[in-house]
């Protein structure tokens, strides 16, 4: 004699494989994320705050490289044709979205440059403004070339990049992850190319937390 198993088992049968589906998704990202983070966090060439990877964009990069430029997003092409360098802590201290940074600069020698902010999971951060990086081109400097880049999630500055909500709505964020600011060099000179742990780059202050 055949008996019908209860309501809730059945249904139970029914959403294992999915659940199981979930879960192992759910694994694999928490896997990915810590793999992108120790792949992109152990470049070998280091210029102050800065650090890169020559072999990023290079036909000598190895498969789990490549693997790596590609989910984060670098857009990486050839080393001739481009740098990047990253900054993740300041002291040893994570970029926080708690906190307000000062990046001074000037003129570097590539045809364009960016900088550019990405959350812990190397997206664009979200924000009011939909600004997400400045470059040569669309920054305000002042007469002799230098300029200055706030980078908080509260407004400040001329030159204000965003790393969250804006306003009042920030109190209601959770800002305590991570972030790092990505420098991009399209077509740079040959101080980048071959002295890239001398090369001039931007400077980073932390100016204020919350």
């Amino acid at each position: 004699m055949n008996q019908t198993p209860p309501k809730g088992i059945a249904i139970l049968k029914i959403l294992r494989w999915p659940l199981a589906l979930i879960a192992s998704l759910l694994i694999s990202a928490i896997l990915l994320s810590s793999f992108i983070k120790q792949g992109l966090g152990n470049t070998p060439v280091r210029n102050g705050q800065w650090t890169t990877a020559m072999s990023i964009g290079s036909t000598d990069s190895s498969s789990r490289l490549r693997a790596l430029v590609a989910i984060a997003g670098l857009l990486a092409s050839t080393r001739e044709d481009s740098m990047y360098y990253t900054v993740k802590e300041i002291d040893g201290v994570p970029l926080s979205l708690n906190c307000s940074y000062k990046i001074k600069g000037s003129e570097y020698d590539a045809n364009w440059w960016s900088i550019t902010a990405y959350g812990w999971d190397y997206y664009l951060i979200p924000n009011e403004e939909k600004r997400y990086s400045y470059n040569n081109e669309n920054l305000i400097k002042n007469e002799d070339g230098s300029w200055e880049i706030i980078v908080s999630a509260n407004k400040e500055g001329t030159n204000w990049l965003p790393v969250g909500a804006s306003g009042s709505d920030a109190a209601d964020k959770d800002l305590s992850q991570d972030f790092d600011l990505l420098l991009r060099l399209y077509t740079p000179g040959d101080a980048y190319l071959n002295s890239p742990d001398t090369a001039p780059l931007p400077q980073i202050t932390e100016e204020k937390c919350v």
